[in-house]
């Protein structure tokens, strides 16, 4: 059965010979109870900052790309992204098979192919648009062509002129083989003259992503994370680190409900087992897998670009 936030909290008030809880009053301890309850969650939390690449803590994630779209954001809940499992799937656009991203520092990104951002425009949706509407409204035309080619998420939308400083009009939906979509307000509209299929990712000092070149149509991106847990605070919330580890937690937790007490002696004899039960956590789990690999982008100046497809329509 696995431990819950009960469970271990029942262990470590246990060891102090308090009261435990039960599920039905876990919501209103009180005194030690709580101490005891927020030193479990130290705990947890105390062994995820001590390693960012614990398996148990590996996620993973696929994105769909935006047709025009650079910058990408990351999943609130990743600790660490690891950038060397970016690749793009398979589809009819591409050959034989998908493939890696390569990896580039953002300071070479910037120092030589930041130009990509010059050939895009964008705006948005300043109203929600049918399947067959003609004209498109936008929050502003400033700095596209008189006439040509919009994307709207997946679909591309020629036309034959700016009707006004918010609109286009003798719109074609669905043009280029693409399909006509209904869109909400505030939907990105691009237009440009390259991109293509991504084939460099490039982490931004925000912690996001770009990728060039940016993408002329949608594209599914995955790549892996690990993850940094929230607390536990239901009583039946069970922790990602597997059950055998539980003993760690209750040390560490023991050792802090000590420390909350001022008792010095017995606050050092548990944290030193907490101690010595993440390191054997770490041999067992981290320093025995192979394909935990650096995150580091190094700065080298040196990209071959000169291969990289220009637009896929």
């Amino acid at each position: 059965m696995a431990e819950t936030y009960l469970s271990l909290t029942n262990k470590v008030i246990s060891r102090l010979n308090e009261v435990q809880l039960t599920s039905s009053n876990f919501s209103s301890a009180r005194g030690i109870q709580v101490q005891c309850q927020n030193a479990v969650n130290e705990a947890i939390r105390f062994i995820n900052q001590r390693e960012f690449n614990y398996p148990f803590n590996h996620a993973s994630q696929s994105e769909t790309t935006t047709a025009g779209t650079i910058k990408y954001s990351i999943p609130a809940t990743a600790k660490v992204v690891d950038y060397n499992t970016f690749r793009i799937v398979k589809d009819s656009d591409l050959a034989s098979s998908g493939g890696k991203l390569h990896k580039m520092n953002y300071n070479d990104y910037i120092d030589n192919l930041v130009t990509q951002e010059d050939e895009l425009e964008t705006t948005t949706l300043s109203q929600s648009h049918t399947d067959s509407i003609t004209t498109i409204t936008v929050v502003s035309t400033t700095g596209f062509a008189s006439a040509g080619t919009l994307f709207i998420g997946n679909e591309q939308v020629t036309y034959t002129e700016i009707g006004s400083s918010t609109t286009f009009t003798g719109a074609t939906r669905g043009a280029n083989g693409t399909t006509a979509s209904a869109h909400d307000s505030g939907v990105q509209v691009a237009q440009f003259d390259g991109g293509g299929i991504p084939q460099y990712v490039i982490r931004t000092p925000d912690n996001n992503y770009l990728l060039y070149p940016f993408p002329t149509k949608s594209f599914t991106i995955k790549y892996d994370y690990f993850t940094f847990p929230s607390d536990l605070a239901a009583h039946g919330s069970t922790t990602s680190i597997p059950d055998r580890f539980a003993p760690v937690i209750i040390d560490g937790a023991t050792a802090f409900v000590y420390q909350y007490r001022g008792e010095t002696a017995q606050y050092q004899l548990n944290m030193e087992r907490f101690e010595q039960g993440i390191k054997n956590m770490q041999t067992l789990l981290i320093n025995r897998f192979e394909y935990i690999r650096s995150t580091y982008i190094p700065q080298t100046g040196h990209y071959n670009t000169s291969n990289i497809s220009t637009r896929v329509n």
